[in-house]
């Protein structure tokens, strides 16, 4: 069956589209919470989380192929959400890859206040998401099947597009 991969910067709502998703029944995965993605040194070894804020030169947050792989062979559609550093590797496996882009200050407000996960909080981690934003959402939206869905709407209108687009 297809999948799709909802990919955006952190506070962009991959989080909140994947538990919306799920809502209305369709098999969605935040790969974040999942042992198909863990925190590696550079040369691929698994390591614990270091003290904030996180020096990404030193680190990579990686999806392990295999895992991933399992988490798609499904007779249903399914939805992963996540921004890896690996992911380009495995854009192959999806059908679409949706695009959550959001302005700054939308990023920022989310972050600052989502209660689920404490990543971006740390002042010197909102910075550096904040200086890579414009690059990273440019960066994605190069991917030759990425499907734009603007972010900064309501949660479910984002979800409609989504479920709109893979009917097509």
């Amino acid at each position: 069956m297809p999948s799709y991969l909802i990919t955006g910067n952190s506070g962009s709502g991959k989080s909140s589209v994947i538990e919306a998703l799920r809502r209305r029944g369709y098999t969605a995965y935040n790969t974040d919470d999942l042992p198909a993605t863990r925190l590696e040194d550079m040369s691929g070894r698994a390591v614990d989380w270091p003290p904030k804020p996180i020096d990404w030169s030193k680190y990579a947050w990686n999806w392990q192929g295999e895992e991933l792989k399992k988490l798609l062979a499904s007779d249903e559609t399914v939805f992963v959400g996540a921004i890896v550093s690996n992911q380009a590797q495995f854009y192959d496996l999806f059908d679409k890859i949706f695009v959550l882009t959001a302005t700054p200050a939308t990023v920022r407000r989310r972050l600052l206040n989502r209660t689920n996960n404490d990543f971006g909080k740390h002042p010197d981690e909102l910075k550096g998401i904040l200086a890579y934003h414009v690059h990273l959402q440019k960066k994605l939206l190069r991917i030759p099947t990425a499907v734009t869905i603007d972010a900064n709407r309501p949660l479910d209108t984002v979800v409609d597009d989504i479920v709109a687009a893979i009917s097509t």
